[in-house]
């Protein structure tokens, strides 16, 4: 009976303050909304109240708890896509006169950049769990290259034949980089 009083306190304050701010006609058609608000916020009050001795104990026991422990400071990292390197290699060989140069200690951008490639793309294309063991990247690799393997599309077309051998080309790149 007291929370749906102070549900009924809580709606006719907040009606008061729209109608003040916004009009009489906006508060009427808000009251449904108020007063479910002012029940929730009275409801939860009360429990909150009711049980605020046990919740008091829980919060004094994490702090016993916890009070000796080292703060951890939390590490968040983000996938970086290929446009993230070539930007951060680009920044870091432009000269203090601002223009780019490419070709420091006889290392050009392409050489730079593959020594920090990722494999995720190798594990698409073997179509293998980036977790995978050895036996399931060779057996993924081993039954890709035989539908794909260039002696199996002599007699088709010169299209189709293009694409298998491209394809196989990625799938024996794959399996050399995932294999080093």
């Amino acid at each position: 009976m007291i929370t749906i009083t102070i549900a009924i306190f809580i709606a006719l304050v907040i009606g008061g303050v729209i109608s003040v701010l916004m009009g009489v006609e906006r508060t009427i058609a808000a009251l449904p909304v108020i007063f479910t608000f002012s029940l929730i916020v009275s409801l939860f009050g009360t429990i909150v109240i009711q049980f605020f001795p046990i919740i008091l104990i829980f919060i004094l026991i994490y702090y016993i708890r916890n009070r000796n422990t080292q703060k951890q400071t939390r590490f968040y990292y983000r996938k970086y896509t290929e446009k993230d390197f070539e930007d951060l290699f680009r920044n870091r060989t432009y000269n203090e006169y601002g223009r780019g140069n490419y070709q420091r200690k006889n290392e050009n951008f392409e050489n730079i950049y593959q020594r920090f490639e990722t494999k995720d793309k190798y594990y698409e294309i073997l179509g293998v769990n980036k977790n995978a063991s050895q036996e399931e990247i060779k057996k993924a690799y081993r039954d890709l290259a035989k539908k794909h393997h260039p002696d199996r599309y002599v007699n088709q077309s010169q299209d189709i034949r293009d694409f298998h051998e491209k394809r196989f080309k990625e799938i024996n790149e794959a399996y050399e980089k995932l294999n080093q």
